[in-house]
């Protein structure tokens, strides 16, 4: 058995996964580099099982048999408005199946909502075996923290059939939060606003060095960024029904399309101030002609789309702070998760609503995960790495498997229609430094458009970059220096030869090299030409850094912001004259390795979500633990026979805040059975309701007479036993290929 336990967050749109030792805590990547695997499955006719990029695109071609949002759904009963809802908004077909089970309808069957978790799961599992080079068979898995009993029994069962043993199911607030304070210097207040594809959470957390203690926790696990997709989509469609008479909606392919395009748009607007979005036969017209959607959205428009949405969430921060019996304003720190909190008008809000600047250091969609790892490393019980996480990637794909892949995809991806879709593969910071790429030696100087008219001819010059200098304290050149009646600075070959650069270096703006004039250097392989007007429209001693970022090394002036849907230096458009460029805030960079300062395992001391209660006469509830109580947690109830001869005693149980049963979730049963046969009254049975640390529920009871322990079971609604998990785990390993 692997030393490894892996943290993985189990998302509504994406999975990561990640291991930590006792000094840092590393996201794994699969062959491909990437550690967003979304969490989508799509059974292909031909090429099998499809889970991740794959299975995503899929979705455009082959909705009906392509599941995805899953998480949004498992454990909820087939009867739940959640269900019913989104019955009527996927493409794919969900089915009642037995005891009230979701079931996924597929070209290849029917599966369980657990199974399809289940795929994405194992697939997360192959991602770290590939990376850590062994089998792990372990792993803490995150969950919303507003889940109920039925959605965390049902996430666990997922994680058994992919085979892995599930230490412990770990909300994602509480996750973050050790990400974020384990080890901190001082005692502090933190606000978690979880903002995902599906789901929404708010927790207040006090940490203290290593002690981490949820104070209270509310959620709404139907809200997150699907439902600005589908906003989105809806403005798509009225646009498209505007000028073809046709409405999308009611062909369940041609909006699934819509809600990829939309996603796009969502990512792309929280960046950019205005977008274009082109969706390609969308559906065909009068003698077969190609009807497409061309669709243009500013941020104001998606703003007033969504506000209301992003609203519903602060109703749940109030809710929070009730529970913490705090005002938003004491809290110490805000920290963001989730990739719907990329969202500008997210992040305004919460300022707002908290008022202060929420923190965003570390990459929303990959934190949840490094905290998973941090309490799979104390659940491990060990001090070290079984190796150097420092020599821990990508994996690497042999030439042939690469082959293999290719084709793969290809067959994958046949007849994926041309048009914008999902979300971009790396997520784009709110503010990002303009990048130059090195110019190599047999290439010419590239050109910067857009540049205001110096009062000569243009004159381009090489910027040498010139290591280990302090910043410049020449002033910029007056304006007219370079007037008509003087003659531009000469020119020459740089002296020096180039530059051997690291990651690491700093590099600053360089004076222009004398020579002869009008003469003009080929630019060297570490040098980067600048036209005149534009270097000397930047500050004194504004610095380069050379940055290696995906093994492709560029270049990055610091402080200047670049024009909307500009990667590259090429378009920038300098500051107006007599002004320096705005500090532009730092980038949000995606932080795969994350350094742990604790010297100790953290402790964690987590709350029940919701209250567990009982059925009482008149179809009341009686509540046992309640809502927010520290975990774990133990509550103890007496009942007696209500009939002469009584044999068995029922109890059922729900978890909710409503007074009469009915208002709340029915987890299910218990049942206490092989009790003697005596007068009514005359047996009385202690029953003690005990909630883990993952916040599942067990029950034990006792005979008072005897002080004997009773036969006892719990009928979870739709849980699934140890026989059917080793069922359904034998099944996915045939459909995978893997053997039984």
């Amino acid at each position: 058995m692997s030393d490894w336990v892996l943290g993985i967050d189990l998302g509504t749109t994406n999975s990561v996964v990640a291991v930590a030792d006792g000094g840092q805590v590393r996201v794994l990547a699969d062959a491909e580099g990437k550690r967003l695997l979304p969490s989508v499955v799509s059974f292909h006719p031909t090429a099998g099982v499809l889970v991740g990029e794959l299975a995503r695109e899929r979705r455009l071609m082959d909705a009906r048999n392509t599941v995805y949002s899953v998480k949004r759904l498992i454990g909820r009963p087939f009867a739940s408005p959640e269900v019913e809802r989104a019955r009527g908004r996927f493409a794919f077909d969900l089915t009642e199946g037995r005891d009230g089970v979701v079931m996924a309808k597929v070209r290849k069957g029917l599966f369980t909502l657990p199974e399809i978790s289940a795929f994405v799961l194992r697939e997360v599992r192959n991602i770290a075996e590939a990376a850590l080079g062994e089998p792990c068979t372990r792993a803490v898995i995150t969950v919303p923290a507003s889940f109920d009993e039925l959605q965390r029994s049902a996430t666990k069962a997922a994680g058994r059939i992919a085979g892995l043993e599930v230490l412990r199911i770990l909300n994602e607030p509480t996750a973050a939060a050790l990400a974020y304070g384990c080890g901190t210097s001082r005692p502090e207040r933190v606000a978690v606003y979880d903002l995902g594809g599906g789901t929404f959470d708010l927790s207040v957390l006090e940490i203290d060095g290593d002690v981490v203690e949820v104070v209270s926790t509310a959620g709404d696990s139907f809200l997150g960024g699907d439902d600005i997709d589908v906003s989105v989509a809806e403005a798509m469609a009225d646009v498209f029904l505007r000028a073809h008479r046709w409405d999308a909606r009611e062909d369940m392919q041609a909006f699934e399309r819509l809600r990829a395009a939309g996603e796009w748009v969502k990512c792309q607007l929280s960046t950019l101030e205005t977008v274009d979005a082109t969706v390609s036969e969308l559906t065909y017209g009068d003698g077969g002609r190609a009807l497409d959607l061309v669709f243009r959205m500013t941020r104001p428009e998606l703003e007033a789309r969504i506000r209301s949405l992003l609203a519903r969430s602060f109703d749940v921060c109030a809710e929070a702070m009730r529970e913490a019996a705090i005002e938003p304003g004491d809290v110490d720190s805000v920290v963001l998760v989730g990739g719907s909190t990329r969202i500008p008008l997210a992040r305004r809000m919460v300022r707002d609503f908290f008022g202060k600047e929420p923190r965003a250091e570390i990459d929303p969609d990959l934190v949840v995960a490094q905290g998973a790892a941090i309490q799979a490393h104390a659940l491990s019980g060990r001090q070290s790495a079984p190796k150097s996480l420092a020599k821990i990637g990508a994996p690497k794909r042999r030439k042939d498997s690469t082959r293999q892949f290719k084709l793969h995809r290809a067959a994958a991806l046949e007849g994926r229609p041309e048009q914008v879709a999902f979300a971009p593969a790396r997520p784009a910071p709110l503010a990002r430094s303009p990048k130059v790429r090195p110019p190599r030696a047999s290439t010419a100087p590239p050109a910067l458009p857009n540049l205001p008219a110096p009062s000569t001819p243009p004159l381009s010059f090489l910027v040498p970059l010139v290591l280990d200098r302090p910043p410049s304290s020449r002033p910029p050149p007056e304006e007219g220096a370079w007037g008509p009646s003087s003659a531009p600075p000469p020119m020459a070959p740089a002296s020096e030869p180039p530059l051997e650069l690291d990651a690491s270096d700093v590099l600053e703006v360089g004076e222009p090299s004398t020579g002869a004039p009008g003469a003009q250097a080929e630019p060297e392989r570490d040098s980067v030409v600048i036209d005149a007007a534009y270097a000397a429209s930047l500050e004194p001693g504004r610095l380069l850094r050379y940055v290696a970022e995906d093994s492709e090394p560029s270049i990055v002036i610091d402080g200047i912001e670049p024009p909307s849907g500009s990667e590259e230096l090429d378009g920038l458009e300098p500051p107006p004259s007599g002004s320096s460029a705005p500090a532009a805030p730092a980038p949000e960079r995606a932080q795969p390795v994350l350094a742990l300062a604790a010297k100790q395992l953290p402790l964690l001391m987590d709350v029940t979500p919701r209250t567990l209660a009982i059925e009482t006469a008149g179809g009341y509830c009686r509540a046992i633990v309640r809502r927010n109580a520290p975990i774990p947690a133990e509550q103890t109830r007496r009942f007696t026979t209500a009939q002469d001869g009584q044999r068995a005693v029922h109890v059922r149980i729900c978890q909710g805040e409503g007074p009469r049963f009915a208002e709340n979730q029915l987890l299910g049963e218990v049942v206490l059975d092989g009790l003697p046969s005596r007068s009514r009254g005359e047996v009385s049975i202690d029953v003690a309701f005990l909630v883990d640390a993952d916040g599942t529920l067990d029950v034990r009871a006792v005979d008072v007479a005897t002080g004997r322990a009773q036969a006892i079971r719990i009928r979870l609604q739709g849980g699934l036993s140890d026989a059917e998990i080793a069922q359904m785990a034998a099944r996915q390993r045939e459909v995978l290929g893997e053997g039984v």
